[in-house]
């Protein structure tokens, strides 16, 4: 495939929005099909010995084994990478094993992380549990805001800084243009997790990051299936890493998976001006809630005015609160609802909710949770596509009950 082959704007068109990228980025100039289709085939045909040599080496490119590439997949890959302005993408099976297939590769051979500590449950206890048994430590940074506690925390073997923006649960809003800056200073990656915010609010790559790694079961997917993608600045990079180290180690998205998320994809948009607005209506009800002692969003609070400056665009549907009346008050709540579901997804079309405490962040110890401001009575919200009033009127019922 030639540069020229790609879908590029020419300059006296000016350049694509990106809800124009979210359904034609990484096109061809020569597509015919609405709809590109589905390659079910663990195998491809090399043709001669000499291109299967080519193939293998990494220096043809082409597909020849399905789950190492494939049409379909390339598809989306193209997609998601125009979209963040990344050099390439790679699709995986899972948000998770994008996460823990990057971080193995930057901390192989006792290399060490230097993470933010507001984090989803299972990439913490990824960082302090299961990459450790592999030889990679992490450095957790208690205060993600203090550029000092990053520099602090850097050893002599730290390969990579990791920061989500926003947060999971609590929704925080860090500096990432400067928490970029600090790495390459120091000789260090910076990687970015930016599944609450798409490239829709916020695009890492913009910001200085070098590597993205997140998952595609919320927002991109809208429900439907799950799936994650590491997402490299440099074409090159992600090249040699998916012959030299991902074809041994990979964990493939399927093609069904792949096509259902491209085709979602093309109505991201839309649906996150929704869930945006859905969490700012909701927000302003629980912020007036006598049984509520915190909200935690990016509108509301000291750092509300960075925090717009940081994402001018929004900031996603997830938010979470404190209710009053700690641990058992919150049990009562979330029991209550009835048009909330009590499920563990982010960004459906059906509005979700549980308690971090007990369900995706129990990895962690009291403590531990608690450091990063989760409590017992901590309630998170996945602000779905109803109508915003029947959402507030099943909080205001559920209220009733505690």
């Amino acid at each position: 495939m030639k540069k020229s082959d790609l879908f590029i704007v020419p300059e006296e068109w000016g350049n694509f929005r990106l809800e124009t990228l979210a359904i034609h980025g990484g096109g061809l100039l020569t597509d015919t099909e609405m709809n590109p289709g589905i390659q079910r085939s663990t195998a491809m045909p090399m043709l001669t010995d000499d291109r299967s040599r080519r193939l293998f080496s990494g220096k043809e490119a082409g597909h020849f084994y399905g789950p190492i590439s494939n049409k379909t997949e390339e598809c989306l890959e193209r997609r998601l990478a125009s979209l963040h302005g990344a050099g390439a993408a790679l699709t995986l099976a899972s948000g998770m094993t994008a996460i823990k297939t990057l971080f193995e590769y930057l901390g192989r051979n006792g290399g060490h992380i230097v993470s933010s500590s507001k984090l989803y449950g299972g990439v913490y206890d990824l960082f302090k549990k299961i990459l450790p048994a592999f030889g990679i430590e992490t450095t957790f940074v208690e205060n993600p805001y203090d550029l000092r506690e990053w520099d602090e925390a850097i050893r002599k073997n730290t390969a990579a800084f990791h920061v989500e923006i926003p947060s999971n649960p609590l929704i925080d809003v860090f500096d990432g243009k400067r928490i970029a800056e600090l790495a390459h200073k120091r000789g260090i990656v910076a990687v970015a997790d930016t599944t609450l915010g798409t490239p829709f609010l916020i695009r890492p790559f913009d910001l200085g990051f070098d590597f993205v790694g997140e998952s595609l079961s919320k927002y991109f997917s809208d429900g439907e299936v799950w799936g994650g993608d590491i997402l490299s600045r440099s074409k090159e990079w992600m090249d040699r890493f998916r012959t030299d180290w991902y074809r041994d180690v990979r964990s493939s998205m399927s093609t069904d998976t792949a096509d259902t998320i491209r085709a979602n994809t093309e109505s991201l948009g839309p649906r996150i001006e929704a869930h945006c607005f859905n969490a700012e209506m909701m927000v302003k009800y629980l912020s007036q809630h006598p049984k509520v002692k915190k909200v935690f969003y990016p509108t509301v609070g000291p750092r509300a005015e960075a925090n717009k400056k940081l994402m001018p665009n929004g900031f996603g549907g997830l938010l979470a609160f404190e209710v009053e009346g700690g641990g058992e008050a919150a049990k009562i709540f979330v029991d209550s609802l009835k048009l909330f579901w009590l499920a563990p997804n982010i960004g459906e079309p059906r509005s979700l909710m549980l308690r971090p405490w007990v369900t995706t962040h129990n990895q962690m110890d009291s403590e531990e949770l608690l450091k990063v401001g989760i409590s017992e009575a901590t309630i998170r919200f996945s602000m779905g596509r109803e109508a915003w009033q029947n959402q507030v009127f099943d909080c205001h019922q559920a209220f009733q009950k505690i």
